[in-house]
């Protein structure tokens, strides 16, 4: 199991009967046209942000000991059971080099496709943070996703989405939280109402209409006084830009 997805697991386990709803709206066709599922062996696995027409920017602890020929990528649909989407095998998959298992650092990951995505009003590239973008303190990015939606871990068919804010370095620090780093951001609802879950790992936080983080790590969903970690993008545009030339 997903590290991430195995810590948020262990706190939902230990908190089974809150059945905390984790918050937010469904999506409308074509509101987020970035983004997209990844099915690993028929199933919901992961998320992922169109960056172009052949490539997908997800996690790397999505994609690492995975085989491309067991995964599938849709886009075009907020409903993953629908046949509106498009659906398209990978081709290869370009984990960071520095990605560890064990940090959860440098936890990002390119998706080749086998075939260009038809560029429409449902499938857009997205925009990326450029490196030396910062954001101040609660400000508000966009959080979305198939992930889990409640305690006993039930997965979405249809795409959901949450206003959330990103929390400043004085708390998102090695001393509040040991594990995270420069690389990584911290954003979440204080109430821990708001978050991301188990499903929605890979997949993008925006700022501003361009991505900002990767769903990466946490310590559960929705626990109170508790952000999401996301990998920044902002920090491997040069590797991103190296790799596959946006």
């Amino acid at each position: 199991m997903l590290r991430l997805l195995y810590l948020l697991s262990l706190v939902f386990m230990n908190n089974a009967n809150t059945s905390r709803v984790i918050g937010g709206n469904y999506a409308s066709p074509g509101q987020f046209p970035y983004q997209v599922a990844l099915q690993l062996n028929g199933r919901h696995h992961c998320g992922g942000a169109i960056i172009s027409e052949t490539a997908i920017l997800t996690a790397a602890h999505c994609t690492i000991n995975q085989s491309p020929q067991s995964m599938m990528v849709i886009a075009g649909t907020t409903d993953i059971q629908d046949t509106d989407g498009i659906r398209i095998q990978p081709s290869r998959f370009i984990n960071h080099p520095q990605y560890s298992s064990q940090t959860n650092d440098y936890d990002i990951s390119i998706i080749q496709l086998s075939q260009p995505l038809p560029i429409g009003n449902n499938i857009k590239p997205i925009n990326m943070v450029d490196v030396n973008d910062n954001f101040d303190a609660d400000t508000i990015g966009t959080l979305s996703g198939w992930g889990a939606i409640d305690s006993n871990l039930q997965l979405p068919t249809k795409l959901k989405y949450a206003k959330i804010q990103l929390w400043s370095r004085d708390y998102c620090n090695p001393q509040n939280i040991p594990g995270i780093t420069d690389r990584m951001i911290c954003a979440g609802h204080p109430s821990g109402q708001i978050s991301a879950c188990q499903g929605d790992s890979g997949g993008p936080l925006t700022v501003n209409e361009k991505l900002a983080g990767v769903v990466s790590w946490g310590f559960g969903c929705g626990a109170a006084g508790r952000p999401a970690m996301y990998t920044f993008v902002g920090t491997f545009r040069p590797w991103i830009k190296q790799t596959v030339g946006v």
